[in-house]
């Protein structure tokens, strides 16, 4: 079939009407998301520029004297209680140690000469001892054998008293018969009268002996005071000395006790005078080193400074127009400049007029009452994303603040 010219240039027109309709859909399309961009931002408060704010806290030497140590450089995370800055006092007197120290040589010294002393007295009491078992053994044979031989003459003794009594009765028998003189009876009557004396003292002595012999076995002496060279007197005189060095060593050994404490204490609170060690107050970073080992301080002087990353906010400023989006709490997003992260907060401070309240301005010339000005916020930013030491927990940083 054959087509006309008319009909072949009417063929073309169906495309031509699809692909306008296509660009007026895309034209349509980038207006509409145009204009919702547009929307958003009319809706979205954003603030000026901003810095991260943070609290800061100046470590500072009690005393004065000398920094012989720093535990720590910019940018080092610290948590509370770490030891940080020592400080030597070069005045520190150590006049309490040296006396100690002294008392405690001297009484030491003392101790050893009270213990050569006890040694020796000691050695002594073992001589004494044995001397004196052996003298009381020997003590008591002796009492015992002189006991034996007064019983012994005791016993011959009674015999010549009985001879005695058999003469006499044999001499009276022959003077009654005429047979001998009277001086002979006599004399047989002395001599029975001798014997019986003899007799009685030999008892007597005997009974006395027999006393010797229980004291002598008790270690006791009747007769005679003991000599210096007796072992049982010198023995005695050995466990007195013994009993004096024991209770003079016994004192000793508590008063080196008591000079040992001292001196411990002496030293401690010496090394607590000499050395003083700053501690961190808190968990943070160390922001700034102000002073370097070797330096001379002076009290109060600043030594470091430590930023508390959990204590962080900006301070920006908006618009008064804007300040009705914002409410104490309303979430914002903190856009830090140079870093692909964003942090979260909250608005913790709303504080409008500034510059017009009344002894306020630093400005000498009067501002209308109806001139728009800017309102300061402060955003207390949260402490859930991780603040780097290496980089301050960002306090410093720029950043623009979005709120929801």
């Amino acid at each position: 079939m054959v087509m006309s010219d008319t009909e072949l240039q009417a063929e073309p027109a169906p495309s031509v009407s699809s692909k306008g309709r296509l660009l007026v859909i895309g034209l349509s399309t980038a207006l509409l998301l145009t204009a919702i961009g547009i929307l958003l931002h009319a809706l979205t408060t954003r603030s000026r520029d901003a810095v991260v704010e943070a609290d800061f806290i100046e470590l500072t030497t009690p005393i004065s004297g000398r920094l012989v140590a720093l535990n720590g450089d910019t940018g080092m995370a610290v948590s509370q209680g770490n030891p940080l800055v020592m400080v030597e006092n070069t005045r520190a007197s150590e006049a309490d140690i040296r006396r100690l120290e002294t008392a405690l040589n001297t009484a030491q010294a003392d101790q050893l000469t009270i213990e050569k002393e006890l040694l020796q007295q000691r050695r002594l009491l073992v001589d004494f001892e044995r001397d004196a078992k052996g003298q009381h053994q020997l003590e008591v044979a002796r009492s015992g054998n002189e006991l034996d031989q007064l019983k012994a003459d005791l016993e011959r003794e009674r015999k010549e008293l009985a001879f005695s009594q058999r003469d006499l009765t044999r001499q009276q028998q022959l003077y009654r018969v005429g047979a001998v003189a009277q001086n002979v009876v006599d004399r047989a009557l002395t001599s029975m009268q001798a014997n019986q004396e003899q007799v009685r003292s030999l008892e007597a002595r005997i009974r006395a002996q027999a006393n010797r012999v229980q004291a002598a076995e008790r270690n006791l002496n009747l007769d005679r005071t003991r000599g210096g060279t007796d072992p049982l007197p010198r023995l005695q005189d050995t466990r007195i000395r013994l009993a004096q060095l024991q209770g003079e060593m016994a004192g000793l050994e508590r008063k080196v006790k008591g000079l040992k404490a001292q001196l411990t204490t002496a030293r401690m609170l010496y090394k607590q005078e000499r050395d003083v060690w700053i501690d961190a107050p808190i968990d943070g970073v160390i922001w700034q080193t102000l002073a370097r080992i070797g330096d001379a301080l002076k009290p109060d002087q600043p030594v470091l400074k430590l930023v508390n990353c959990r204590q962080r906010w900006v301070n920006t400023t908006v618009s008064e127009v804007d300040l009705r989006r914002l409410r104490i709490g309303t979430r914002a997003r903190i856009d830090l400049i140079g870093e692909d992260l964003d942090l979260r907060g909250e608005v913790d401070l709303i504080r409008s007029g500034v510059g017009r309240i009344s002894g306020q301005n630093d400005d000498s010339v009067a501002r209308p009452i109806n001139l728009a000005r800017q309102s300061e916020v402060r955003v207390r930013i949260d402490s859930d994303v991780p603040a780097p030491a290496k980089k301050l927990c960002f306090v410093g940083y720029s950043a623009r603040v979005i709120f929801s």
